[in-house]
């Protein structure tokens, strides 16, 4: 290399914003190429027809977008898309409606607060098989819940919570909500804990009740966090499969079957390996919008939060 091409090099490196940059080339360049293989390999194979019945996927027959059209024509699929979508939005918004009362009953300092947290945090740390194991026991028509039910009732209780369509996606959102309310929960008590204590010494100062340092002005403050909150399980409930499985094994006929079970069902128990891959990619681009959505709202949040913190002050300044 001649000298004077090297001595550039040299300058160019030294620059904070090019040094700063160079050690994370070979980490992206490594996160991009373990992205890049299995989504030029998934796409390859959703222009195939190939089954697994059939051989190797390198001698089956090219396909074009056939795969894509039965998908797009298929109401199973989209039938799943919305049941999963209806699970997600029921079960993440519970999850956050009790992990924001618990958050709201805990972040200020009492004794024993540290034993309450952890019992709070335990269901988050089970892993899906005991929960899985432990909610089919509670939920067999002789078991405790029908139980408690029977005796809150003065009746005999006999719901069958496993068999039953409406009954079944009923267990299996209390079962989700059971294990991630935690973790909704860790998110808003830590927002809560996190607060400036300013803004809720000025209120109260002024003169605010509880009720309205909550309402003008803790709630305002946390609404970024409740938005990661909704986001991170939101995200994470689309695409739950260990739950309805280990529960229902997706049943009664097609009540629990989430998208992801539909998606294992087609390349693994039907054989339809590319249909699966090419419904796995439009899956992927609908969550990718959805996940564009929600960095939009996020980035929406915090700007509004931003320019209305002056307005607020003023506010209550006034009063």
């Amino acid at each position: 290399m001649p000298k004077g091409t090297e001595r550039r090099l040299g300058r160019w490196l030294e620059r904070e914003s090019v040094f700063r940059l160079v050690p994370l080339v070979p980490v992206q360049g490594l996160i991009l190429a373990l992205l890049a293989v299995p989504f030029v390999l998934t796409l390859y194979i959703s222009l195939l027809r190939w089954r697994l019945t059939r051989g190797f996927w390198t001698a089956a027959p090219f396909g074009g977008l056939s795969n894509f059209a039965d998908a797009l024509g298929d109401e199973a699929l989209l039938n799943s898309i919305v049941r999963t979508f209806v699970f997600a939005g029921t079960a993440v918004a519970l999850e956050v409606l009790i992990g924001f009362g618990l958050a709201l009953l805990t972040y200020r300092s009492f004794r024993g607060r540290r034993v309450y947290l952890t019992i709070f945090l335990v269901p988050m740390m089970i892993i899906p098989v005991v929960i899985g194991y432990n909610f089919s026991m509670l939920l067999i028509d002789t078991g405790p819940l029908n139980s408690v039910l029977g005796l809150l009732s003065g009746q005999d209780i006999r719901i069958r919570w496993l068999s039953e369509y409406r009954a079944a996606q009923v267990a299996v959102v209390l079962a989700d909500v059971w294990q991630w309310t935690p973790l909704t929960f860790l998110i808003l008590v830590s927002g809560l804990t996190g607060l400036p204590p300013d803004p809720v010494r000025a209120a109260q100062v002024m003169g605010a009740t509880r009720w309205q340092v909550f309402r003008y002005v803790q709630l305002p403050l946390l609404k970024p966090v409740i938005v990661i909150a909704l986001v991170v399980r939101t995200m994470e409930a689309l695409k739950i499969f260990d739950l309805p499985m280990l529960l229902t094994q997706g049943g009664p006929g097609n009540a629990t079957e989430t998208l992801s079970i539909f998606l294992w069902r087609n390349a693994w128990v039907f054989n339809k390996v590319s249909y699966a891959a090419a419904a796995s990619l439009l899956v992927l681009v609908l969550f990718s919008a959805v996940i564009f959505a929600s960095i939009w709202l996020l980035r929406r949040e915090r700007a509004a939060l931003e320019a209305d913190g002056p307005r607020r002050r003023a506010e209550w300044s006034r009063r």
